[in-house]
């Protein structure tokens, strides 16, 4: 038998390349055999999971727009619940202010009046206290003026 010299370039003899030969053919048997049996239902499992997944990330896509439109909702309504508690919230502040200047100005002049009536009665006492002061005062240099006269006429 006579030797290939592409298979003395690998060392291999021609039962070496028959091999080769037979091994190729069964594997494109085995191959076409097996693509319509098993691989074309593996395929069509995969694709089929494939568009399963890609409505599952389009439906999570949708999801995620809603809850991010919610969230929105949320935020816009509680900014406007804030605006309006700081609203409330200030015009439960003017409307205390108000009050209080109210009280204040009623009791400065309820002070104001008692003041004045404090600043009467003392008047008054220190007219009393001045008049009895100026009898008291009187009486005494008559007192005096008669001891005075007494000791000058006696002598």
């Amino acid at each position: 038998m006579e030797q290939n010299p592409i298979l003395d370039l690998f060392s291999l003899t021609n039962e070496d390349g028959l091999m080769i030969v037979v091994g190729t053919v069964f594997l494109f048997a085995l191959y076409f055999a097996l693509r319509s049996t098993l691989f074309k239902p593996l395929l069509r499992h995969l694709e089929e999971r494939e568009s399963v997944t890609a409505g599952a990330v389009h439906t999570a896509s949708q999801m995620r727009q809603k809850a991010q439109a919610l969230r929105e909702r949320y935020d816009e309504g509680m900014l406007q619940a804030r605006v309006a508690a700081n609203k409330e919230r200030q015009t439960s502040v003017a409307k205390a202010k108000t009050a209080a200047t109210t009280v204040v100005a009623d009791a400065e002049a309820k002070a104001a009046q008692e003041l004045q009536a404090g600043r009467q009665s003392i008047e008054a006492a220190l007219q009393q206290a001045y008049a009895k002061a100026e009898g008291e005062a009187q009486a005494l240099a008559d007192t005096l003026t008669s001891k005075v006269d007494s000791q000058l006429t006696v002598h």
